[in-house]
């Protein structure tokens, strides 16, 4: 639109010029008088487009910033009460104003927030196949009878940036704290079997040893991305036999399929898709040694992978046992795992973010599920959310669960009365939709005879 305006600017003033240097025929002060008025038109141009671009960009940051944050919940039922009470959902999210365009958002994120320092006390936990598992504690004296667990990113740890202000956040409230770090991260690789989105017998591990440690603790989990396909997957395995109590799920793809697409299109290959696998192949090129021996992998294509989807195609799928990637994808989305969730659970998405766009949100999975909620910011990247001018603190993820821990520590008897509601609605509707099955068959027996 701007080269538009500078070609009809520079057109009409060649139009009114034009006599004028006929009439000069070719004097050289009226050349010169002509030279001096084309610069400055295109100085005054240039300046207009400046000014023009600044007040369109701020007009979008206050479309931004006024944008309102929905709760996606059954009517009437404990988390959409819940959420009601949360003052961070009233007030929604607030972008930081010079970079809060997704991609914008979710990369200086990454280098701007600053790593809060945690006396972390490691714990190495031993599989069943002999593979290792880090998992890092804080405030293991805390008061509260809360733990928080920390489940990170695609190759997330428990000293990144993020991580830490979660941890952080519980650490304040006065609860201990445990983040688990994936096999070969922040501990050797012994066996040759990693980590994958569907995979959840570690954290399923780590879930019952942190139960049998504090036996009279509740567990409150936090999924962040890859993190939270995991702890989703496993909820909804666990069904209502889940040792964990709450769960809050940040910017998990909630279609993996979808997610895939998004990522593979020009823009975010360049700037996220071709990083992570990257950081993948590295993963992989330093434990390359424990699968040489297996036929099943080509271990030098693998170390060379630009895609996520290559590196599942080529790595993931063959070691997990999946027939193709699309297999993969579809075990792992949690669109079709959500109305097995019976643990008190908010999803929080951006609806701009490109791991998780917005198109494969579940929204009426959600709202049938009255042990389901979502927080639909329209902006905040993937994971990052920043708010203020400068970026480095406590971001919009540590503002809900900040609240949300606090409801959970200071309304454990209002809680545990909706969820007992909840379970007996649940009941009745499942006797009344027997009873409706019930008189239908004799209906159609009558009908019969």
């Amino acid at each position: 639109m701007s080269s538009t305006i500078a070609l009809i600017s520079s057109a009409v003033f060649d139009t009114l010029l034009y006599p004028l240097n006929l009439v000069s025929n070719g004097t050289k002060s009226v050349s010169n008088i002509y030279e001096t008025i084309y610069s400055m038109q295109l100085v005054i141009l240039r300046q207009n487009i400046a000014y023009i671009s600044i007040c369109l960009y701020l007009l979008w940051y206050i479309k931004a910033y006024l944008s309102k944050t929905d709760i996606i919940a059954k009517e009437g039922s404990l988390m959409h009460k819940m959420l009601d009470k949360f003052t961070s959902v009233h007030t929604g999210y607030r972008p930081t104003i010079w970079c809060f365009p997704a991609a914008l958002n979710t990369i200086f994120f990454a280098f701007i927030q600053r790593c809060i320092k945690q006396d972390y006390v490691r714990e190495i936990l031993k599989a069943d196949d002999g593979g290792l598992v880090a998992i890092d504690w804080v405030n293991l004296n805390a008061p509260k009878k809360v733990i928080l667990i920390v489940f990170p990113g695609l190759t997330g740890c428990s000293k990144d940036n993020y991580v830490t202000h979660l941890v952080d956040k519980a650490v304040k409230e006065g609860c201990t704290a445990v983040v688990m770090n994936y096999r070969g991260i922040e501990v050797e690789l012994t066996t040759p079997r990693t980590y994958c989105a569907t995979d959840t017998s570690d954290l399923h591990m780590v879930v019952n040893h942190v139960h049998d440690k504090f036996k009279e603790h509740k567990i409150f989990a936090v999924g962040v991305s890859l993190g939270g396909i995991k702890l989703g997957g496993y909820l909804a395995k666990q069904y209502e036999d889940s040792l964990i109590s709450f769960a809050l799920i940040v910017s998990a793809p909630m279609n993996t399929i979808y997610s895939c697409e998004e990522l593979e299109k020009t823009h975010n290959f360049f700037m996220f898709n071709r990083h992570l696998s990257r950081s993948l192949s590295r993963y992989f090129s330093k434990y390359q040694h424990l699968f040489e021996a297996d036929q099943r992998y080509d271990c030098a294509a693998i170390a060379r992978c630009s895609s996520l989807r290559e590196f599942d195609i080529k790595f993931v799928c063959k070691q997990f046992g999946y027939a193709s990637w699309l297999d993969y994808y579809k075990d792992a989305c949690l669109d079709a795992k959500i109305q097995n969730i019976k643990v008190p659970t908010i999803f929080l998405n951006a609806g701009d973010d490109m791991f998780s766009p917005a198109r494969a949100f579940p929204v009426e999975k959600i709202k049938q599920n009255p042990y389901t909620a979502m927080v639909w910011t329209k902006y905040g990247g993937h994971i990052s959310f920043c708010e203020g001018i400068m970026p480095t603190g406590c971001n919009y993820v540590c503002r809900l669960l900040k609240e949300y821990l606090h409801y959970v520590l200071n309304e454990s008897n209002e809680i545990e009365k909706l969820i007992e509601l909840e379970k007996n609605n649940l009941k009745i509707s499942s006797s009344l939709s027997d009873l409706s099955e019930d008189k239908e068959e004799k209906e159609l027996k009558f009908t019969l005879e």
